[in-house]
């Protein structure tokens, strides 16, 4: 999406935020509106997070469904994290498009993250 496309399907940001990588090629425009962050790249999308006080539906999983829930919806993980988030890998057209998924204590989703997995 563009921004006028970003716009009229998520509403204006009630936030704007820079985040900056550790180079100049990581530096991000940040759209924040009801716990959705839209992460710009060159007046594109390549990134969506959902946290803990969304409601969003990311690729069929919500903030809350258990890791259980997850698996059942989207099968195995692409790999496992090393603070147990779990990838997967949702589809492979001109870019791949990848899901990560952070669990909280009780092994219930806290963070999802939709995002271009050649970035």
């Amino acid at each position: 999406m563009d921004p006028a496309e970003a716009h009229a399907v998520f509403g204006p940001p009630t936030h704007i935020y820079v985040h900056q990588g550790d180079t100049a090629e990581e530096d991000n425009v940040v759209f924040y509106r009801d716990g959705i962050y839209i992460f710009w790249f060159r007046n594109r999308i390549w990134q969506v997070r959902a946290d803990r006080t969304s409601d969003a539906v990311l690729a069929g999983i919500r903030i809350d469904d258990t890791m259980d829930t997850v698996i059942s919806v989207l099968g195995p993980a692409l790999y496992t994290g090393t603070d147990g988030s779990l990838y997967f890998e949702l589809s492979r057209g001109s870019y791949p498009l990848r899901l990560r998924v952070v669990f909280g204590h009780a092994k219930v989703v806290e963070d999802i993250y939709l995002y271009r997995g050649d970035f």
